[in-house]
């Protein structure tokens, strides 16, 4: 069903509201694709322009333009030398005077140009001659001064032309190498070629970027658009690499941020199904914020005095003890589902809410798909139903592994996390197909991580909340016990269930 919706609007052609932001950003992303290119292309550019490089010597003379007769006038010698500037030049370049300049220096052909222009406001007129070795630029201008008359007489009538300046022989090239120059200029058109390919390729690519774009795309209901949030405040915590907790309880956190959370917790209470407890957040790719929004669903449903429990069943990477700076104090997930601990033993209470309890794991491990897999998950939700209001569950992303498969055969309902311009809508809605053929109820998607500008629909609570990936963690795949960095113990107090 999803993918004939999908199939069905890929195949019209509408353009959606993207706000440029995203295409800015999807461009900044890549700059070392930009970066590669250029250095490439201005490599290219160096070596192309070295190896054509043609060094060309020109040499000049000056001529004085005069009429015949002592009669003429200065203004007459100037006329005479602004109308000859023409003529002379095709006069120099007629095939009649090549041929004889070649036959003087026994050239079998004319490598050269020839150029005449007249000096503004004087009777004296230039002629330049380039040729590519400076021995046979001078040669040349000296047969044409010999023999020009040769076709000069026919056109010129009275104008006389007397040599001003002699040729010399030129030693420094008229045309400089460039190669510098060339580089810099192709360095600044494969930029901007570079630039605008990134952004047409982001503008065309088939992910999630606004709310309309959710709507129109995925086959599920919309529960809302988070937007980014900077862990980073201020520069004393930028110049300490210091980031802020993403929680609602963290006074750094924006009011916004807070509003938003509690918005999409009011909107999960509404869709739950009826004495549904168990709630399972899962993401398609790692890194859309699905364990941040876990831990912060958990935190607002308990300002409600229900009592809650954040299950971290993302035994690959856990990540929720992180995201609280939950120190370590013993049992985790794992042991209580192989049976080597109780649940009420290793439970620990976040913060000072008492109604919030978290199940928490440290160690990323291989085997979690035959531990969630197991019995032993099975007894521990039904236990933690049946001693809490709400239960939520993070487990791994599922295109990571099939935990999250496991894990909604026994939960009530799934919420699905989609970052903002990160996974294809064609493999969400492969993932929502399979959400929608177990018995949980799917109550929906959050796109979160929104980046949006002024152009932006930004109404409501939606405006200023989002996740980027939280701290800098190993990658699935690579496993090991994660050493803690120290925190301070009075956030956390260790209890046991009253």
């Amino acid at each position: 069903m999803a993918q004939e919706k999908f199939e069905e609007q890929t195949g019209e052609i509408q353009l959606l509201n993207i706000d440029p932001i995203v295409v800015l950003r999807d461009v900044a992303k890549r700059w070392y694709v930009i970066l590669a290119a250029v250095i490439l292309v201005s490599m290219g550019a160096y070596v192309v322009s070295d190896v054509t490089y043609r060094p060309d010597y020109t040499t000049t003379t000056t001529f004085v333009v005069s009429s015949r007769g002592s009669s003429a006038t200065v203004y007459q010698n100037l006329s005479a030398a602004t109308n000859l500037a023409t003529v002379f030049s095709e006069v120099l370049n007629s095939s009649i005077l090549r041929g004889v300049v070649m036959e003087q220096l026994g050239m079998t052909s004319f490598d050269g140009t020839i150029k005449a222009s007249a000096v503004a406001e004087t009777n004296l007129l230039t002629m330049k001659v380039t040729a590519h070795d400076p021995r046979t630029a001078f040669l040349m201008t000296r047969a044409i001064i010999e023999n020009h008359h040769i076709v000069s007489h026919q056109v010129m009538g009275d104008t006389v032309l007397e040599v001003l300046q002699n040729p010399t022989v030129p030693t420094v090239p008229s045309n400089p190498r460039n190669s510098g120059s060339m580089m810099k200029k192709a360095a600044l058109l494969c930029a901007a070629a570079m630039c605008a390919l990134l952004a047409a390729l982001s503008y065309m690519k088939d992910t999630v970027r606004s709310k309309q774009e959710a709507e129109r795309k995925l086959d599920c209901r919309f529960l809302g658009e988070l937007r980014h949030e900077r862990k980073i405040k201020n520069l004393s915590m930028l110049l300490k690499r210091q980031k802020s907790s993403i929680l609602i309880t963290n006074p750094a956190t924006s009011f916004t941020f807070a509003e938003t959370v509690r918005k999409l917790r009011r909107r999960v209470e509404q869709h739950m199904p009826e004495e549904g407890k168990v709630l399972m957040v899962t993401s398609v790719l790692e890194n859309e914020g699905k364990s941040t929004i876990a831990v912060n669903l958990a935190i607002a449903l308990a300002q409600k005095q229900k009592k809650v429990l954040l299950l971290d069943c993302d035994l690959r990477k856990p990540a929720c003890h992180k995201i609280l700076e939950q120190s370590w104090r013993g049992s985790g997930t794992a042991d209580v589902i192989r049976g080597k601990a109780k649940l009420s033993e290793s439970t620990v209470q976040i913060g000072r809410n008492k109604y919030l309890h978290g199940l928490l794991e440290q160690r990323g491990m291989r085997s979690s798909t035959e531990i969630v897999g197991s019995e032993g998950l099975h007894r521990l939700i039904t236990e933690a139903a049946a001693q809490y209001d709400y239960v939520i569950v993070d487990t791994p992303p599922m295109s990571v592994a099939p935990d999250a498969e496991c894990v909604m055969e026994l939960v009530d309902a799934t919420l699905l996390v989609v970052r903002q311009n990160t996974c294809p809508a064609k493999e969400i809605n492969a993932a929502l197909d399979t959400l929608h053929m177990e018995k949980a109820k799917l109550l929906g998607c959050v796109l979160n991580n929104v980046y949006s500008s002024f152009l932006s629909d930004q109404s409501g609570y939606s405006r200023g909340y989002g996740y980027d990936r939280y701290g800098h963690y190993d990658r699935y795949g690579k496993y090991g016990t994660y050493r803690p960095a120290r925190v301070q113990t009075s956030k956390v107090e260790r209890t046991d269930h009253e």
